[in-house]
């Protein structure tokens, strides 16, 4: 199937639920009890997904709205979507769900193989979050399985109809088995469950994406994920909120309560439903190779670059960090091996695949996975790196052991080290900002210098980063900036009290706290004084009004130091501060701190305030210009001393102040020595201790990579463990195996000395262990394997192929006869596996098959001989999909071409009119499994599709499943229009048969009779010779025996011409004067005028009495036909190389239409109840006549004109 991709879709704003519901074969009855139980008034859109033909019109929403209570539309392209309105998809289109409307789209010439329920639900989840509701109804195959998968990814709910109620239950089976269906029910029951499950709460906040729309109990859902961290361990605390919600709404829909109180406390007393939530909250969706673009840059670009950069011996780390159920880390092995090609096994490959979930990580180990898991995957791919394993496909041991999957959270525990790649892709789309910040620097840590780190579509490394640089913006590809890592300490986890007493306003704004946001509050409660926002390590941050009187940059190397931009006066003051503040963590301040500017005395108030965040600790240092003390001065009005006394005072505190000033210089000289030493003794303690902690970070370092190896070795020692308990498992598996195998097997050492052998051996050649164990294989029985070509083949080819198989030996065993043996060996760490199968009887049997098969393909060609020879064809109708397979020859039969496909309901209308109803009822009960579904019938096809009537056997048997239910039905077909158009000229003929005996009869019984009487009479007037009566019945006697002489010559020339004895006398005559003595007794007669026109002088070649005799045959049906017409025409005529010859009268005419039947055999005009005499051979003898002339003959005629029969002859 077609996975769609989120950035292809937008997130509807649609605030109401939307059903998708996906059916096959069997899903109208389904749909139908579903939509019956549907009421006016849900609330609800219903979108119903159907397998169509595509080459037949859908009626089904007409049949739906007479069932449905609410409007029933088929899908136009853009059809917005409303609730209480039903939609049905059209034949030979896909549908898309986009942001309200439906979309359509054409299948394409792979369309079979398009899953449309899958495209459409996986769209739906897409769109509609959590408000997107999956059904899967009755069905064949597993279409909709990955779509409900989708829909249940995107905190939506699921269905599924139970097998009871299924009438196909395929596609629910299928659902149910991959654990994506939340109910199982029947239709009724789920439409039902809908109207349940659409709440105003759940509709209030199922798509939850702002603030204002979460739990009405926001203590409720902090408490709930205090539980699943103190159960499960996981801290869900920065994790996005809104998703968080809707994936608690969705158990609590289907908890069937919307109070959250009240699924708190199912949750704390039902285990299960904990691990239902907890499964539910890392629920992920991912593929083989997702994004195939991004996935082909990764192995031909970023691969490739780390592959030419390793040397040897040197390991290629990749971590795949939350890889679900370990498709994309098997995919990112499968990449490898494909890149390095042979090179694979000698390079070391570490591919650690981590998740929190521990029920995906055991599954990833397996390495099993369903078809519709591994619809991504090429089939060349699949053919090389999986093995099929009971209808599902296993990854090939060869790429499972390059990956080490381990259960772990990289934002609590240890990360990887020296690492090369790192993926992380569509998890950190699900983390708060801060989570997001500490996952990046742990791969920044994890990785080596120029790693690279790789992340999904919708996830960036964030904008203030200084760990990373783009190497692929399209793919999300960056790659490590080298400076030295470091690790984020961010806790997490807070009480069960600390949840409860945090608001939610409060927590949105701490979130993310912006230091200048925060160093701005702090400022403007002391009245905006001047300052600077340092770091941890006191490097000014960021500078806040104007502090030019404190700080200037000092000499020498550019800094930002605080300390080092300090005037010289405040350092000691400043540094006193600062170690105050971080010791205590608390504001510190000292006023009126006395410091020199531009050679005069000033003092300033300092105060020092920590702003603590989740990850970091910030300083901000404030100054304020301070007060220095005002002195008194004398009072003006004291008395007035001796002039003498004063001066000498005067003097003498200047000599004493004179005397101090050089004491003090002096101390101050010797106190600046003094410092001026300590400060060199403490420059070299300073760079001692830098280089103290220098070597203290690196041992921290060190430390810390300790703990990742550390871990990393954990994690592969219960890899090791697990697997050394697999190959003990495996051996043991493999020992049992090897006890109860009966066929002959040996192991055999590196000398191709017998170690072992099975019982099944000592069995088969009849020896003994002492005989066997320890001896030369070359050696064993009478030397019988001493075969030069077997020996270069295990001592020299085994070694370097590593496998040998079907080697046969033939050879009379001392112990057993002659045999056939064939020899199976593979090369198993330094020892030879040498399996032997005794073949004898299989050879025999398939010298046997051989024979058979030739039989078979011998018989199967006279059969398909046979076959073509009757000009039978074949049918297959597949009662589960509707489509009936003909051959070519069934095609050709109704008329269709080799190209067109045909339906059931299409063949029935291809049948005629008035044969349907019988076709169709005896095919159904064919179905129905009477007369064990075998089925004969002969139809005719219609008119309309192959021009003219054609008579049709069909002749087939209809095969039924488990449940006796029929899914094919097979048979023959054939024409048996000529067979039909036999039986009905035989029954013609005989009918004909019957009319000419009866007609026959009459026409000889009249002039029979008439004799008869004469015969009599005469006999009584015999005595009188000369009575007239007499004479005139000798007269009438002899009419009547010309009568019978005339019908039995007809009836003579008749079987002549049956029997082929027709002869001709040929000789050259007058056409004229044969024509005059043919018709001199009718002119003698008088009653008739005959005219002979033309050419009186032509002569021809040929049977002048045959010939006359149709000239008779045409003037006596003159008469007898047209007794009015007192003139009678022939006309002799040359025609090229012809002589034509036409007898025409005035009389009644022929019907055109009967015209072309008077030269067949027993014809007659009016039928055979005509007054007319006759047999109806007359013309039909004449016809046989001119035929036997090499000539034609014919008629035309007019109704009410005449009539004029001709024949023409050759001139020869």
């Amino acid at each position: 199937m077609t996975r769609l991709k989120k950035t292809e879709l937008e997130i509807s704003d649609d605030q109401f639920p939307v059903v998708g519901i996906g059916a096959s074969a069997g899903g109208l009855k389904a749909i139908s009890r579903f939509l019956k139980a549907i009421p006016p008034k849900s609330g609800i859109a219903y979108v119903f997904v159907q397998h169509l033909s595509p080459d037949h019109e859908s009626s089904l929403p007409e049949l739906l709205q007479k069932i449905s209570k609410i409007p029933v539309h088929q899908i136009t392209d853009d059809i917005h979507l409303e609730p209480d309105n039903f939609y049905v998809i059209p034949e030979n289109k896909i549908v898309t769900a986009t942001d309200g409307v439906l979309k359509l789209s054409s299948l394409d010439d792979k369309r079979y193989k398009v899953k449309v329920i899958d495209r459409f639900f996986s769209s739906l989840a897409i769109v509609h979050q959590g408000y997107a509701i999956g059904v899967v109804l009755s069905g064949s195959l597993n279409d909709g399985t990955l779509g409900l998968e989708a829909i249940k990814a995107y905190g939506g709910i699921t269905f599924a109809q139970d097998e009871d109620s299924a009438e196909y239950n395929e596609m629910p089976a299928s659902a149910i088995h991959a654990k994506t269906v939340d109910f199982v029910l029947n239709p009724e029951k789920i439409a039902a469950h809908l109207l349940h499950i659409n709440t105003p709460f759940y509709n209030n906040h199922i798509n939850s994406t702002s603030e204002d729309k979460g739990l009405r109990d926001e203590e409720v859902f902090k408490q709930i994920l205090t539980l699943l961290r103190v159960r499960r361990g996981v801290d869900f605390s920065f994790y996005k909120s809104s998703t968080l919600k809707r994936r608690i709404v969705r158990r609590m829909a289907l908890k069937g309560t919307d109070k959250p109180e009240v699924y708190l406390s199912l949750l704390r007393e039902k285990k299960d439903e904990q691990d239902a939530l907890y499964n539910d909250m890392l629920i992920s969706v991912t593929n083989f190779f997702r994004d195939p673009a991004i996935f082909e840059t990764l192995c031909t670009t970023v691969l490739a670059s780390i592959i030419d950069q390793k040397k040897n011996g040197e390991p290629l780390r990749i971590w795949i960090a939350g890889c679900a159920t370990g498709e994309e880390a098997y995919s990112m092995a499968i990449c490898l091996t494909e890149q390095l090609g042979d090179k694979a096994s000698a390079m070391k490959i570490q591919i650690f695949a981590t998740d929190i979930s521990e029920t995906a990580i055991n599954k990833a180990r397996t390495g099993i996975y369903r078809p519709t898991d591994v619809e991504g995957v090429s089939e060349s791919r699949l053919r090389q790196f999986f093995n099929k394993i009971d209808g599902n496909y296993q990854v090939r041991k060869s790429i499972r052991d390059m990956c080490v999957f381990a259960h772990h959270n990289f934002l609590k525990d240890p990360p990887f080290s020296r690492l090369d790649l790192i993926t992380c892709r569509n998890v950190l789309i699900y983390l708060e900002p801060v989570l997001q910040k500490k996952a990046i620097t742990a791969f920044h840590y994890a990785l080596a210098n120029h790693g690279f780190l790789m992340l999904g579509k919708s996830e960036s490394i964030g904008k203030d980063s200084d760990l990373f640089l783009p190497y692929n913006h399209a793919g999300k590809i960056f790659q490590r900036i080298g400076i030295p890592g470091r690790i984020m300490q961010v806790t997490t986890q807070g009480s069960e009290q600390n949840f409860k007493n945090v608001d939610t306003s409060a927590r949105k704004g701490a979130e993310e706290p912006d230091i200048s946001k925060l160093a701005d509050q702090v400022v403007l409660a002391k009245f905006s004084p001047s300052g600077v926002l340092v770091s941890d390590n006191f490097d000014i941050i960021q500078f806040r009004g104007k502090t030019d009187a404190w700080l200037a940059p000092s000499p020498g190397r550019a800094s930002l130091n605080l300390l080092k931009m300090a005037r010289e006066d405040l350092v000691f003051e400043l540094r006193n501060l600062l170690q105050l503040a971080k010791k205590n963590q608390t504001p510190v301040e000292k006023k009126n701190v006395a410091f020199s500017l531009n050679e005069q005395e000033q003092f300033v108030d300092i105060e020092v305030t920590p702003i603590v965040k989740p990850e970091s600790v910030h300083y901000l240092v404030l100054f304020q210009t301070g007060f220095s003390p005002v002195r008194k001065r004398p009072s003006s009005k004291a008395g007035k001393l001796v002039e003498s006394d004063k001066d000498l005072r005067l003097k003498q505190q200047e000599m004493e102040l004179a005397q101090l000033r050089a004491e003090m210089r002096s101390a101050t000289e010797e106190q600046e020595a003094a410092h001026g030493e300590l400060q060199s003794a403490n420059e070299e303690l300073l760079s001692g201790s830098e280089e103290l902690q220098s070597l203290n970070e690196e041992l921290e370092t060190s430390k810390e990579e300790l703990q990742s190896t550390n871990e990393e070795i954990n994690i592969i020692n219960n890899e090791l463990t697990g697997r050394n308990e697999e190959l003990n498992n495996a051996r043991v598996y493999t020992e049992a195996i090897i006890n109860t195998i009966r066929d002959p097997l040996i192991i055999l050492d590196k000398d191709l000395r017998v170690k072992r052998a099975t019982d099944g051996f000592y069995t088969k050649f009849q020896v003994t262990k002492k005989e066997t164990e320890g001896e030369y294989f070359y050696d064993l029985g009478d030397r019988q394997w001493n075969i030069p070509l077997l020996r270069d083949l295990l001592e020299n080819i085994l070694p370097e192929k590593k496998i040998l198989t079907d080697f046969e030996v033939s050879h009379v065993f001392p112990t057993i006869g002659l045999r056939i043996m064939s020899l199976n060996s593979r090369l198993l760490e330094g020892l030879i596996l040498l399996a032997i199968e005794d073949i004898t009887d299989k050879r025999k049997v398939e010298q046997g098959l051989a024979e058979v098969e030739l039989l078979f393909k011998e018989s199967k060609e006279r059969l398909k001989l046979a076959v073509e020879a009757a000009g039978l064809g074949t049918w297959d109708y597949n009662t589960l999909t509707d489509e009936l397979i003909f051959d070519s020859r069934s095609k050709e039969l109704f008329g269709l071409k080799p190209h067109h496909d045909i339906t059931y309901q299409q063949f029935i209308n291809m049948i005629h009119v008035e044969d349907r109803a019988d076709v169709d009822k005896t095919l159904k009960q064919a179905l129905a499994g009477i007369n064990n579904g075998e089925y004969e019938k002969e139809f005719r096809a219609s008119e309309g599709v192959i021009k003219k009537l054609k008579w049709v056997k069909f002749k087939g048997k209809a095969y039924f499943n488990a449940k006796n239910k029929p899914y094919r039905f097979v048979g023959t077909s054939l024409d048996i229009t000529p067979q039909k158009m036999h039986d009905q000229t035989i029954k013609e003929l005989l009918q004909h048969k019957d009319d000419f005996i009866s007609i026959a009869s009459h026409e000889l019984k009249t002039p029979l009779t008439s004799l008869k009487a004469s015969m009599q009479l005469i006999n009584r007037l015999k005595d009188d010779s000369f009575s007239d009566k007499l004479n005139s019945l000798i007269a009438m006697s002899t009419r009547s025996l010309d009568k019978v002489s005339i019908l039995i010559e007809d009836l003579l020339n008749a079987s002549r011409i049956n029997h082929g004895h027709l002869a001709l006398n040929k000789t050259q005559f007058n056409i004229a004067k044969m024509v005059d003595d043919s018709c001199y007794h009718i002119r003698a007669a008088n009653k008739y005028a005959i005219i002979t026109t033309g050419d009186l002088a032509l002569e021809i070649y040929g049977d002048s009495d045959r010939l006359s005799q149709v000239v008779i045959n045409f003037v006596n049906n003159a008469i007898k036909y047209a007794p009015e017409s007192k003139d009678i025409t022939i006309a002799i005529e040359k025609q090229k190389e012809n002589i034509r010859v036409s007898v025409s009268d005035k009389g009644p005419g022929v019907p055109e239409e009967k015209i072309p039947h008077l030269f067949e055999r027993y014809y007659q005009v009016n039928g055979k109840n005509s007054t007319y005499s006759g047999l109806g051979l007359g013309l039909f003898i004449c016809t046989e006549i001119i035929k036997k002339h090499d000539g034609k003959i014919g008629a035309d005629s007019n109704l009410g004109q005449g009539s004029t029969f001709y024949f023409t002859l050759p001139i020869k």
